[in-house]
């Protein structure tokens, strides 16, 4: 999990140099999803029991919903991110792209998102900051242009795909899951 945690910050901190780390070291994607996001998920899931601290009147029943959510959510989306990138990058590429390295940007997506998650989860207040840090995790996607081997003119298209994929999906399902259980 620390090398999990230590390319998520170096794609935090310098997101070209990042994915260019990760295309040297070429880490096992399927490890990094069991050693790595799998275990994340399940941190963030517990942090939302940190409402107990900063919120006088909420039930255990609320606080359980919203752990589900966060891990169902980001789960669900994994696969949802994977297929939609089997189903749809290919025609962004010249050649196949290599589903290795697809895997490891969806993870590495995840986890940033996934990040967010705990840190909002972890402060007491809704900062609005917050809300606008997904732009972000976009703008890393971009930076995977190379990595990922799009086509100069397909850039738009990726990073549209990426967003919808990697951001937009895991937001939609966790809210979705939050307006139905409650």
């Amino acid at each position: 999990m620390l090398d999990y945690l230590k390319y998520l910050i170096q794609l935090i901190l310098a997101p070209g140099s990042g994915w260019e780390d990760l295309e040297k070291r070429n880490p096992d994607p399927e490890e990094m999803l069991r050693r790595g996001l799998y275990p994340l998920l399940g941190i963030a899931a517990i942090t939302e029991f940190l409402a107990f601290f900063y919120q006088r009147h909420i039930t255990l029943a609320e606080v359980l919903v919203r752990a589900i959510a966060d891990f169902g959510a980001y789960f669900i989306s994994i696969f949802i991110a994977k297929l939609i990138f089997e189903l749809y990058l290919g025609r962004l590429t010249s050649v196949q792209p290599d589903n290795r390295r697809v895997m490891l940007m969806t993870v590495c997506g995840m986890g940033l998102m996934v990040l967010i998650q705990i840190l909002s989860n972890c402060l007491p207040w809704n900062l609005v900051l917050l809300k606008f840090l997904p732009v972000y995790v976009v703008l890393v996607l971009y930076k995977a242009v190379p990595y990922i081997g799009v086509n100069k003119d397909s850039e738009l298209r990726f990073i549209g795909l990426s967003a919808a994929a990697i951001v937009a999906v895991p937001l939609a399902i966790y809210y979705l899951l939050y307006l139905i259980i409650q």
